[in-house]
């Protein structure tokens, strides 16, 4: 983890390295909107490191530890029909927000995910696009924006919005997140204008950099987050 609530997914030469890896529910008709899927995602993220289960002495503990003790790398896949609910059955949490579904799995050396989840697709099926907003929404809970700077697929952007809604929550007060919890973890996420951007930027305290891995060079500012004014009240 870097200085200033910065994160950079893991660079490493090792062939194998850990991963969270995500699941979103798109089937062929009906598919979810690109916000409720970066909004499920970050939840299900943050849903798996809050059960009991991964705190210490849980089963799940070690495995989360090991790949949340360094650097963070998180893989987003696609999910459908019969496929979908084969991948129910490895270890994780699923949740639901506005019409998405993404189950999170504990992470693994990527050469060691389940048969279930390693043959769901990553790349991503067409969605529409998210159109850019001038200014922040009137919002409580926790607001997620993602850079209009650096074309991404939408699971890179699910990826992304995961990566800040854990480093909000890992780094929140201890009353931020119980107000947050009470109120039924209510996530936003928005599509600035460059002009947004740019303010946001010089004000949120977590801002993301991407590893470089898959689509965007390393280093990149990917997304930002912060808690809606309420929740500091």
């Amino acid at each position: 983890m870097a200085h200033n609530g910065e994160v950079s997914v893991e660079q490493t030469s090792d062939p194998s390295p850990w991963a969270l890896q995500l699941a979103v529910r798109v089937e062929k008709t009906d598919p979810p909107a690109i916000p409720a899927i970066c909004a499920a995602s970050a939840l299900a993220t943050i849903e798996l490191l809050a059960v009991r289960r991964s705190h210490a002495g849980g089963e799940w503990h070690e495995a989360v530890a090991q790949w949340n003790g360094a650097r963070i790398r998180k893989l987003v896949r696609r999910g459908r029909g019969s496929a979908w609910l084969r991948a129910q059955e490895p270890s994780g949490v699923t949740v639901e927000r506005d019409g998405a579904e993404v189950r999170a799995f504990v992470p693994s050396p990527m050469d060691q995910a389940p048969a279930a989840l390693a043959k769901l697709q990553i790349q991503s099926s067409p969605l529409d696009d998210v159109d850019p907003v001038g200014a922040v929404p009137d919002v409580t809970g926790l607001i997620i924006a993602v850079t209009p700077h650096v074309p991404m697929s939408w699971g890179k952007q699910a990826a992304q919005c995961a990566h800040a809604g854990q480093r909000a929550w890992m780094t929140a007060d201890a009353g931020v997140a119980e107000t947050w919890d009470w109120s039924g973890r209510p996530i936003t996420v928005i599509w600035p204008s460059p002009t947004l951007w740019s303010e946001l930027v010089e004000q949120a305290p977590v801002q993301i950099h991407d590893g470089g891995f898959t689509e965007i060079p390393a280093g990149t500012k990917t997304t930002v987050a912060w808690w809606g004014q309420h929740d500091h009240d």
